[in-house]
């Protein structure tokens, strides 16, 4: 996979981190943008960057917010938290809020690039496919990374839309949650199944509960 024209926003208060980063995304051939606070960020989001590393905890609009505002507009930029807190509850809510990773500080700048990487490979592989999967009054689309049910368009950050692509792909399949974590986050990318649950759940809310069969102890499949 190619990266050197990959243009990464880079959001963090600490000018030190900033540098960390921009370092080691130069050593990579990346390009990138930089950002002290969420103001910044939401403007420079207007020249179009291939992933964002968002922090959490920044004066005036913290992480959450912005990366809420940013899915607020439509955008499926992916959003990789950078963030000291290292509780359950705050890497759940920074999901649900529409983030697609979550890396705690201090961390490892290979660890950091090795993520931006993956991410960046599952969404050139799926954009690769440009399949269009059309499922019980589903639309799923993944050359315009657009979903639809009964005709109305769903507004679904990336993390949900892959999951219900890799669902409708086969439905009636049951996946397991290993190959779903594989499949969705990546085998370098260690997530828990509160994650996968969280996401199924959002997946619910939107489309409907009757399209989702829970297998316990399993994983999850799409009701053919």
């Amino acid at each position: 996979m190619n990266t050197k024209n990959k243009l990464i926003l880079v959001v963090d208060d600490e000018k030190d981190i900033r540098n960390i980063i921009t370092y080691n995304l130069e050593k990579e051939g990346m390009r990138f943008i930089e950002a002290s606070n969420g103001d910044e960020a939401l403007i420079l989001l207007k020249k179009n960057p291939s992933l964002v590393i968002l922090d959490v905890m920044m004066p005036g609009k913290d992480g959450y917010e912005i990366c809420k505002h940013i899915r607020n507009t439509g955008s499926i930029v992916p959003i990789i938290f950078l963030t000291a807190m290292d509780r359950e509850f705050d890497e759940v809510k920074g999901l649900e809020s529409g983030g697609d990773d979550y890396i705690r500080k201090p961390f490892s700048p290979a660890l950091l690039i090795a993520r931006i990487k993956s991410i960046l490979r599952r969404i050139e592989s799926i954009n690769m496919k440009g399949n269009l999967i059309e499922f019980d009054g589903l639309s799923i689309n993944t050359e315009t990374y657009i979903a639809q049910v009964d005709g109305n368009e769903l507004t679904l950050p990336r993390k949900e839309f892959e999951l219900l692509f890799l669902l409708a792909s086969e439905p009636g399949k049951v996946f397991k949650r290993n190959l779903i974590m594989d499949s969705v986050w990546g085998k370098d990318v260690i997530v828990g199944d509160r994650t996968i649950d969280v996401h199924i759940r959002k997946l619910r809310e939107k489309i409907g509960d009757h399209y989702f069969k829970t297998v316990k102890g399993v994983g999850y499949k799409l009701v053919d």
